[in-house]
């Protein structure tokens, strides 16, 4: 006799590092790969037009990056934000932006606050403000499903990058010391002469402060006396095995710690920033850390997003193109 296939609680999808901009192709960072900059749009199209057909997702979490940091030397980035923006037009799932290095390069941290891309404002009536947390605050937490919470980190809260801290402010300045501290070159963005997990002292990454961290341990408190699972996300991989390791969060290891103490309830850690995309299951700690390929850098023909099925005892990851499917027990 034929069984009744299991339906999930909820499902989300899920994409890193779009990059679009009205750009010829060009080569990476690394002069290693490609990027299609126009083509980055219809793959953001076909990933929007698959989860509307799917008709099962909640939300998308939409890992950062989503213009290019060279629209700004176009003057063209609101064109850009207005034009990707444009595909979600309508659609019957929220969206959660995370801001990345190039929303940045383009935008200050006041102009984002006031954008379409904050959306830790226009999901406020899912998030539980039961932590309280700084004025100016990008990461935030919310409950789609009852038993689950998702936890939306800001990877650049202590920052050099772009134009997106004032330079007088304090997480600026820490910014800077902590930078030049490890890393001597004049060019910031630069890892020449640094060695192992020290290469991930550049520019283009950054660092989460100390009013963050106690913000992301409270919670993780409430949640598990509230019973509750958590999906942890942000721009930036926090483990070393899951990604390129020029791309790490540069205090990586105090969030590794602080999700140590609640691997009770954390289950996974989604992130972008690594254009090669990664895993790791961190067995110990029994947390899976994926690293999603940036859709900037998907040769022609393919794409990278996903769904995310969420069962009681796994999350299934329905990887397209480059992202790879798996299940995560």
């Amino acid at each position: 006799m034929a069984t009744r296939k299991e339906r999930p609680l909820f499902s989300f999808g899920i994409i890193a590092d779009v990059q679009y901009g009205d750009l010829d192709d060009a080569m990476n960072f690394t002069q290693t790969k490609w990027r299609h900059y126009r083509d980055a749009l219809y793959l953001l199209r076909e990933a929007v037009q698959h989860w509307k057909k799917e008709n099962k997702v909640q939300f998308v979490l939409q890992l950062g990056d989503i213009i290019d940091g060279f629209n700004t030397r176009r003057k063209n980035s609101e064109n850009a934000v207005r034009d990707v923006l444009q595909e979600f037009d309508g659609v019957p799932f929220a969206v959660h932006h995370i801001w990345g290095n190039h929303e940045f390069y383009n935008f200050s941290r006041n102009y984002l606050m006031k954008s379409p891309l904050f959306t830790a404002q226009e999901n406020a009536t899912d998030v539980e403000e039961v932590v309280k947390k700084e004025a100016d605050a990008a990461y935030y937490d919310f409950s789609p499903y009852k038993g689950y919470r998702f936890v939306v980190l800001d990877n650049y809260d202590v920052s050099m990058c772009g134009i997106g801290r004032d330079k007088d402010s304090p997480q600026y300045k820490q910014a800077e010391r902590i930078l030049r501290q490890v890393n001597k070159n004049e060019e910031l963005n630069s890892p020449e002469g640094l060695v192992g997990v020290d290469r991930r002292f550049v520019m283009f990454n950054g660092g989460m402060g100390e009013e963050q961290l106690q913000w992301l341990r409270e919670t993780l408190e409430v949640a598990r006396q509230q019973g509750e699972k958590v999906v942890v996300s942000g721009h930036v991989p926090v483990h070393p095995k899951s990604c390129y390791v020029m791309c790490l969060l540069w205090n990586y290891q105090d969030v590794l710690n602080i999700l140590k103490d609640f691997s009770d309830i954390v289950l996974a850690y989604f992130s972008g920033h690594d254009h090669g995309g990664g895993y790791h299951y961190d067995s110990g700690n029994e947390i899976h850390h994926v690293t999603l390929p940036g859709v900037i850098e998907v040769p022609p023909g393919s794409n990278a997003f996903g769904t995310v099925d969420v069962f009681s005892d796994r999350l299934v990851m329905n990887g397209v193109g480059q992202l790879e499917s798996r299940v995560m027990k």
